[in-house]
C-alpha cells in the first residue's frame, strides 16, 4: 500500500523545486472575472523558481519557429546528440511521467507543478495558471495560452529551453555570424543552467507531497564543488568541432547527450543509448578486497567487498527518491552450489502517508567507499566462484507493475557483473593443523 501511495506523491517529484518550505501564498484571482494571461504572468513571477516555466519568448528573427529540428538544420551534430538524450525523451516518450501526470489530475490537480521541467517553456504549455482557488496548490485557475505551440511541446526539454530568451539565441560565445540574433550568456557554462530543474527540494504537507531533488547542492557542497567542477564537465563532454556542420571553423563545444543513468526511456531506445556507455564512465565501481590466493578446505572464510562512488560529483544515486542501486555479492561452489550471498540496497526510503518523511538515506557520497563482509565455509575440494553484480533501478518492480509500464518503459540496467575464482587447495587435516599451530602461537591469556 505504501508503494501505491508513494506513486501519487511522485507525480510532483518530476517537477523541480528550490526550497524546503511550501511556496508563498498565490495572488487571488476573482473567479467572477475571466482570468487573463497577465494574471498568469503575475502568478508565476511570485512563485518559487521550481514552479516557474521559462517565460514566453518570441521566435528569433530569421527563424520560422523554435523547434529543435529547425536548429538542427545548421547544428546537425548537436541536434543528433540531443535527439537521443533523456531531455528529448522527457515528454510523451516518458511513460512513467505520463502515467504519474495523469494520476496527478485525478481528484485534484497538481499537474501544473510537474510540467515545468518536462516542457519548460511557456510556449509549450497549452494552459497557464492565473491563480489558485482558495489559495490551494491543487486548485489551479487556468487560462488558455494564446502562444501555445503544440509541435514545440513534443520537443520536451529542447534547444530553446536553454538557448533562447526574448527572441535572442544565447550561446557561450555570442560572436557567431548567424542568420538570427545572438548574445553571449556566461551562465550556460555554469551549473546554474542545470539546477533550475536539478535542484529541487520542497515539502507540501497539505498535499502530502514532496520534491526531493538535491543534486545541485550535493555537487556544490562536495569535493567536486570545492574543486570548481560544473555539471557540464561530466554530463556534456567537451569536443572541438564546427558549430555549424560544414560552415564554420572548429571551436570548443560540448556534447548534448546529457548522459546520466543511461537507462533508456523505452526498450526501443536501447540501441541508441548503448554506445554512450563507452563514453560516460559509470559513477559506481565495485570490487573484492584482499582476496587470498587460495582457500583451505572446510575452513571458515570472511571476504570483504567494496562499493565506491568513483566518478559522480553528487550523491549516488541522485535525483528522484525512487531511484536506488542493488549491489549483490555471491559465492558458489562446484556445480553452482550456493555458499553465500549478500544483497545491499543503496538509496533513500520515504514514508509518504500520512505525512511525508525520509526514513533512511544510505546513498554514497562523492568519492565515498563502503565495505561489507560475506561469510561462508570453504568446500572440501574444487574451487569457488565469486560474483559481484550491481543494478541501477529507476522505478521499483512494484510501481512498474502498478502503472502497467511493462513493454513501454525500462525500469533498470545492470552495470556491473564481475566474476573471479578461488581454488581450494590442501587437505582439511592440514588446515586444521595450521589452525592449531596458530592457536599455540597466541600469548597466554591472563
Amino acid at each position: 500500500m505504501r508503494a501505491i501511495r508513494s506513486l501519487f506523491s511522485l507525480a510532483l517529484l518530476t517537477a523541480a523545486c528550490s526550497s524546503r518550505s511550501a511556496p508563498p501564498a498565490a495572488p487571488a484571482v476573482d473567479d467572477a472575472a475571466a482570468p487573463t494571461v497577465a494574471d498568469a504572468v503575475t502568478f508565476y513571477a511570485r512563485q518559487p523558481r521550481y514552479l516557474q516555466p521559462v517565460p514566453y519568448t518570441p521566435v528569433p528573427a530569421g527563424l520560422p519557429d523554435l523547434r529543435a529540428e529547425t536548429c538542427g538544420l545548421c547544428h546537425q551534430e548537436i541536434y543528433a546528440e540531443w535527439r537521443i538524450s533523456t531531455h528529448a525523451r522527457a515528454w510523451t516518450d516518458d511513460a512513467q511521467f505520463q502515467a504519474e501526470l495523469e494520476k496527478s489530475r485525478t481528484g485534484r490537480d497538481v499537474s501544473w507543478m510537474c510540467v515545468n521541467c518536462h516542457t519548460p517553456l511557456v510556449n509549450q504549455l497549452p494552459r497557464l495558471v492565473a491563480g489558485l482557488r482558495d489559495e490551494r496548490l491543487d486548485q489551479p485557475i487556468y487560462v488558455d495560452n494564446p502562444n501555445f505551440d503544440a509541435a514545440l511541446q513534443q520537443d520536451a526539454i529542447t534547444c530553446a529551453t536553454c538557448h533562447v530568451r526574448d527572441g535572442v539565441v544565447l550561446g557561450p560565445y555570442g560572436d557567431t555570424n548567424a542568420p538570427h540574433p545572438t548574445r553571449r550568456d556566461p551562465a550556460l557554462l555554469t551549473s546554474a543552467a542545470c539546477t533550475q530543474c536539478h535542484q529541487a527540494t520542497a515539502v507540501f504537507p497539505e498535499l502530502t507531497l514532496a520534491c526531493a531533488f538535491d543534486t545541485g547542492r550535493e555537487l556544490a557542497e562536495g569535493p567536486y564543488g570545492d574543486e570548481g567542477f560544473t555539471c557540464q564537465q561530466c554530463h556534456m563532454p567537451a569536443v572541438d568541432r564546427p558549430l555549424i556542420t560544414g560552415g564554420s571553423p572548429s571551436r570548443r563545444t560540448r556534447r548534448h547527450w546529457f548522459g546520466g543513468s543511461l537507462i533508456p526511456k523505452h526498450p526501443r531506445f536501447e540501441a541508441e543509448v548503448a554506445p554512450l556507455r563507452d563514453i560516460y564512465p559509470e559513477g559506481m565501481t565495485a570490487r573484492w578486497l584482499d582476496l587470498p590466493g587460495a582457500l583451505r578446505p572446510g575452513q571458515p572464510v570472511q571476504l570483504r567487498f567494496e562499493g565506491r562512488n568513483a566518478a559522480a560529483g553528487h550523491m549516488l544515486p541522485t535525483g528522484d527518491p525512487e531511484r536506488y542501486i542493488v549491489l549483490r555479492a555471491t559465492v558458489v561452489g562446484a556445480g553452482g552450489a550456493p555458499l553465500a550471498a549478500r544483497e545491499v540496497r543503496i538509496g533513500r526510503v520515504f514514508e509518504w502517508h500520512p505525512t511525508v518523511r525520509e526514513l533512511s538515506d544510505n546513498r554514497l557520497k562523492p568519492r565515498e567507499a563502503r565495505t561489507w563482509t560475506l561469510d561462508f565455509v570453504a568446500p572440501e575440494t574444487g574451487e569457488v566462484t565469486l560474483r559481484l553484480e550491481a543494478t541501477k533501478w529507476r522505478i521499483s518492480p512494484e510501481n512498474m507493475a502498478y502503472h502497467h509500464l511493462e513493454g513501454r518503459y525500462v525500469a533498470s540496467r545492470q552495470f556491473i557483473d564481475q566474476t573471479t575464482t578461488l581454488p581450494v587447495r590442501g587437505s582439511a587435516a592440514a588446515a586444521a593443523k595450521e589452525g592449531d599451530e596458530a592457536e599455540e602461537q597466541q600469548p597466554p591469556r591472563r
